[in-house]
């Protein structure tokens, strides 16, 4: 091959390259929704895996740990079903949370300690957690802790208002549409034990897929977090850790 059409080959190859790297850059999804139902697991918890399963989309379940251990059957179906596992405390309550850190590492020990009894699994980990009745009632020292224990929180941006009175399903779908507005990254909240939502899960799921949402778990991977850093919701994650020093030439 003359030196001219060896200079083309590699300037059409450069260019294949390009274009290919722009696609995986591009490939971040537009419009994401998250899925997350707290206060579990409850008694009616095989019935959301169910739908779940049947319209197979992946959600996010921030369970309290004492409700975990009464239904370890249900807690150890959330999680061979692949959703992803949250803590909201032990027991629900706020009060020690509000008073200082001690609380925190309580909870977030504990939380673990349980589900590694409940699931046998020495390795289970989770580093996502939700404040009981979200973040905004907590002071900023305590969220910060939060981070620095080394744990994401998250608040929500939309919401089914299934823990609302005189709700019905025509209702949670209008909180559905009407707190989703022109959002186009959206933690939805849920909660586990609400027949409600349950009922009208498969209208919320089409309501997202008519409009061109992806489904995905909450997590602190690097790809979520640059789709989250477009989120509204309130919540925070801890920092990543400091490059290492490779001035030693050690790597």
């Amino acid at each position: 091959m003359k030196k001219g059409g060896m200079k083309r080959a590699a300037l059409l190859l450069l260019a294949l390259l390009l274009t290919v790297l722009t696609g995986m850059v591009a490939a971040e999804p537009e419009k994401v929704v998250y899925l997350t139902f707290d206060d579990g697991p409850t008694g009616t918890t095989p019935e959301l895996l169910a739908i779940l399963d049947e319209l197979q989309v992946p959600a996010t379940f921030f369970m309290v740990g004492f409700a975990a251990m009464r239904y370890p059957e249900n807690t150890r179906a959330v999680v061979a079903a692949g959703h992803a596992v949250g803590c909201h405390t032990m027991d629900h309550a706020s009060g020690g949370l509000q008073e200082g850190t001690e609380a925190v590492d309580w909870n977030f020990r504990r939380f673990e300690k349980e589900m590694r009894l409940i699931l046998e699994d020495e390795s289970f980990a989770t580093d996502l957690f939700r404040f009981p009745g979200g973040s905004t009632s907590y002071p900023y020292t305590t969220k910060r802790y939060v981070n620095e224990a080394g744990w994401a929180w998250f608040d929500w941006n939309a919401m089914t208002c299934d823990t609302y009175e005189d709700m019905n399903r025509t209702k949670v779908l209008k909180s559905v549409r009407n707190s989703t507005g022109s959002r186009d990254v959206v933690i939805l909240l849920a909660h586990e034990g609400k027949k409600l939502t349950r009922d009208a899960l498969p209208e919320i799921v089409a309501f997202y897929r008519e409009r061109g949402y992806e489904f995905r778990r909450l997590s602190t991977a690097p790809e979520e977090r640059e789709i989250l850093s477009r989120c509204d919701a309130h919540l925070s994650f801890p920092l990543l850790p400091a490059p290492e020093d490779t001035q030693d030439g050690s790597r």
